[in-house]
């Protein structure tokens, strides 16, 4: 069902793909990712990981993915990405909405956009939504707004990422205030995670990444730890913590675990050990499917990562969902109460259920309606001026499902 754009560089030959997922929606959305040996097929499982992630949420946009198979440090990468974002321009303008992954940043995208004559990598959302270029700007604006330390656009995935650990806690009879937190992966979405976990008063006590675990018990000085510089390795950040190996954030007794650094972050053999009720991933694929089956098994409440890595698309929902342009807080309030609506309606139909969280996001996302009819944004359920579904989602397309069919044999 995917449909797949093949590129070859005119200078050094070096191959890019683009890849919908599907063609229901006016829009597709998703990142760009530069990474030697990058392949299609790698591209077209991220693509689908998008549709899911748009479907869960109640947008109405199709999943996409592109890349190049290139070294993002080579000295020739700025000119390559360019040629490449031109060979995109027809698609930016009119289907494919573009954000930063791997080997990539959006300030960065935009800018070799713009030398190309490409407004922007999300013009496209312009086009689908209906809106004028003034109105598309004044929106897009925002993410380059600061809210306290960063901006809007630096603040969002992580944002989302913290709200819906918040929220898997809230379920699990966790109130936020003193809540423990450990924190695997400190980059930009680790980092903006923890931003916001502090703000609603958690308390990370562990965060680790490829080079250690900084780990004090009293909560970690995260204002700190967010004004060094973040090429440091984690436990460099503080001198007041305790070192500790990477892989012994599994063994701390925390509320709450958050993957936001690399796929496959867990063993089975460490998820069969982890002292810890409620784990929530951001990053893609940052949990196997043995070891998230084995977290369920023993009674541990899991937030799969396309739900906790939904920040992007949700950020685009409260952009540009509203009919009046929304402040640059309240466009992160509205993010961090989508992704609470969210996970508090798929905790609740899963135990009812006894189904794991996985599956009932699966089923949500395949119970969606969406049209190209409709503009992409401003459908989701979850869109705090509507009555959330609070579990009843899956239950509610199957009515609507089966009145229609009633309906067609009358």
């Amino acid at each position: 069902m995917s449909n797949v754009l093949h590129y070859t560089d005119p200078i050094n030959g070096c191959s890019g793909f683009l890849v919908y997922d599907r063609a229901d929606c006016r829009l597709a959305a998703g990142g760009c990712r530069m990474q030697p040996g990058l392949t299609v097929d790698t591209l077209r499982s991220l693509a689908a990981r998008m549709t899911l992630k748009q479907r869960v949420l109640g947008t109405n946009v199709d999943g996409a993915k592109c890349g190049i198979d290139h070294d993002p440090r080579a000295a020739d990468a700025d000119a390559v990405l360019r040629r490449f974002l031109a060979w995109l321009g027809h698609e930016l303008r009119l289907r494919y909405s573009m954000g930063c992954d791997m080997g990539t940043r959006f300030e960065r995208l935009e800018r070799l956009a713009a030398e190309v004559g490409i407004p922007s990598v999300k013009y496209a959302v312009r086009t689908a939504q209906e809106l004028t270029d003034e109105e598309f700007q004044r929106r897009m604006a925002i993410l380059d707004a600061p809210v306290r330390t960063r901006t809007v656009g630096q603040r969002r995935a992580g944002h989302a990422l913290a709200h819906a650990a918040l929220a898997a806690a809230r379920a699990d009879g966790r109130p936020a205030r003193g809540l423990r937190v450990g924190l695997q992966g400190f980059g930009n979405l680790g980092r903006a995670a923890a931003e916001s976990l502090a703000e609603a008063g958690a308390t990370v006590s562990a965060v680790a990444d490829e080079h250690g675990c900084a780990v004090q018990p009293g909560g970690l000085d995260v204002r700190r730890m967010l004004a060094t510089d973040q090429s440091l390795p984690v436990p460099a950040l503080l001198a007041t913590a305790r070192g500790k190996p990477a892989q012994a954030l599994f063994d701390l007794p925390v509320d709450v675990l958050v993957l936001a650094a690399g796929a496959d972050a867990m063993t089975g053999q460490q998820a069969a050990a982890l002292p810890v009720p409620v784990v929530v991933v951001g990053a893609n694929c940052g949990l196997s499917a043995a070891a998230e089956q084995i977290l369920h098994e023993r009674g541990v409440l899991v937030i799969p990562d396309f739900i906790g890595g939904v920040g992007g698309s949700a950020s685009m929902e409260a952009l540009f969902g509203p009919a009046v342009t929304p402040s640059p807080a309240e466009v992160l309030d509205l993010v961090g109460n989508l992704v609470t609506e969210l996970v508090s309606d798929i905790v609740e139909h899963a135990r009812r259920t006894g189904l794991p969280t996985g599956r009932v996001a699966a089923n949500i996302a395949a119970a969606a309606r969406v049209s190209p009819d409709h503009r992409p944004y401003g459908h989701s359920p979850y869109l705090t001026a509507r009555r959330p579904p609070r579990g009843n989602r899956v239950a509610a397309a199957a009515h609507r499902r089966t009145a229609e069919q009633t309906g067609e044999a009358r």
